[in-house]
């Protein structure tokens, strides 16, 4: 869990938001943390829009949103579900997400840090919320976009940039994520 003030600045995180952050290759502290900009996280211009709207609606509407959403690694796809709601005492919006399923898969290299791997000039287009690709005009599962433009056939993997399908566009603007 995690939560931000009237400007977008991170104000608490939990000890399970700081565990699951160095389960991922991201170790910090909340001293780190506490202060910064929510958005200083989100790279992708599309995705910051995206979660500027929920947190508007959210503010406005007085309710909880809820929505499900994938945070995968290289070799697990993870299933999860965000609650974003208003603490109107606060002036805070509260983000909290739980785990509602793993599956175990392949090591998908695409999927790793950059560091970890040489990446070349091209950019593919993620969904930051269904983690399907963009190939060749259709929006698929990272391994089918690995195997559709030949990813594997390269000295280096192309770069991601994150953004949104028009699935889950249309998903999040859907009135259903009110709780």
């Amino acid at each position: 869990m995690h939560r931000i003030d009237a400007d977008g600045r991170i104000r608490y995180v939990s000890a399970d938001w700081l565990a699951f952050a160095a389960e991922n290759d991201y170790p910090t502290t909340a001293e780190a943390e506490l202060g910064r900009p929510l958005f200083s996280a989100i790279v992708d211009e599309e995705t910051r829009h995206i979660y500027a709207l929920l947190i508007q609606r959210a503010r406005a509407s007085r309710r909880t949103l809820q929505f499900g959403y994938r945070c995968d690694s290289p070799d697990q796809r993870r299933w999860m579900r965000m609650h974003m709601r208003y603490l109107a005492n606060s002036d805070e919006v509260e983000f909290s997400s739980r785990l509602l399923r793993v599956q175990a898969r392949p090591r998908v290299p695409l999927l790793e840090r950059p560091q970890e791997q040489p990446h070349s000039h091209r950019v593919l287009s993620m969904c930051s919320w269904c983690k399907a690709v963009l190939a060749e005009q259709a929006w698929v599962e990272v391994e089918q976009a690995v195997k559709q433009l030949q990813l594997f056939t390269m000295e280096a993997m192309p770069r991601i940039s994150h953004g949104i399908c028009p699935d889950c566009s249309q998903r999040l603007s859907s009135p259903e994520i009110l709780s």
